[in-house]
């Protein structure tokens, strides 16, 4: 039962009896027994944890593309009945947003630093290393308290790698999605909660609502100033405050944050 799950009751070891076995390619054997265990799982079929590794740059084998695919999915729909049954009595909205959270590009690629997945990863673009460093650099001075983007914005590619190896695990274990939450639930935390995201509400859809509910228009407006994107908040036609960044959405986070600090609604 999912509810029996939620508390981790059984030994997934004990619950998946490998039928068959397939070993990846000799180059990738360390990575593989590396990512093995990090998640605390070992594969029957070890070519689906080498093909979760291998970035569409590298030509010469089946990328982790087809993975992500259902891995989105099934993370989704594992994370769906937890939020379910935790959360009895709020709303579809409010649980789609404690899911949305949890399975965030923000949320996923911080996960891929803080567990060291992308060393991993194969591929032949260099252009990927400094973009890892440059977030994991941000992480690291961040911490895991950010929900909805730091300093720097986070790299899909590496929220790919999560949803793949999700998907690696969903498929070893024949489509288990209860296997697939004991397993990647650990990988998640710090889980966000109803509570945190109370705490912390989107700076842009907060500055809506209260303006919403004031009867006062937001009018949000980008332009480019050398590498940067300025974001800039209008309320009720008046200039409020303005952010910057190299991406265009953190600098629109960041001149909501400003907005709501000024304390105008």
């Amino acid at each position: 039962m999912f509810l029996e799950m939620l508390a981790l009751p059984f030994n997934v070891k004990d619950k998946i009896e490998p039928e068959f076995f397939s070993y990846p390619s000799k180059s990738m054997e360390a990575s593989v027994e590396a990512v093995e265990r990090i998640i605390n799982y070992k594969f029957r079929n070890k070519k689906l944890l080498e093909e979760a590794l291998t970035h569409s740059s590298y030509t010469d084998s089946a990328s982790y593309q087809r993975l992500e695919f259902i891995g989105d999915a099934a993370l989704g729909c594992a994370l769906s009945n937890y939020v379910f049954l935790a959360y009895p009595s709020l709303d579809p909205g409010q649980l789609s947003l404690i899911r949305a959270a949890n399975i965030s590009t923000e949320k996923l690629a911080r996960v891929a630093v803080r567990v060291g997945l992308y060393q991993y990863v194969r591929h032949n673009a260099a252009a990927l290393d400094d973009k890892v460093r440059e977030f994991a650099l941000a992480v690291q001075e961040e911490g895991d308290s950010v929900l909805y983007g730091g300093s720097v914005k986070a790299p899909k590619f590496l929220a790919d790698i999560v949803e793949s190896v999700a998907a690696a695990i969903y498929v070893d274990c024949n489509f288990d999605l209860q296997v697939l939450w004991v397993i990647f639930r650990g990988l998640l935390e710090p889980i966000v909660t109803h509570e945190a995201l109370q705490q912390q509400p989107q700076p842009v859809t907060l500055l809506y609502e209260l303006c919403q509910k004031d009867g006062k228009h937001v009018d949000i407006k980008h332009w480019r100033k050398g590498s940067k994107n300025i974001a800039s908040v209008y309320v009720g036609g008046k200039f409020i405050a303005s952010g910057s960044s190299d991406e265009k959405e953190i600098g629109k986070i960041e001149c909501c944050k400003g907005s709501l600090a000024e304390a105008v609604i």
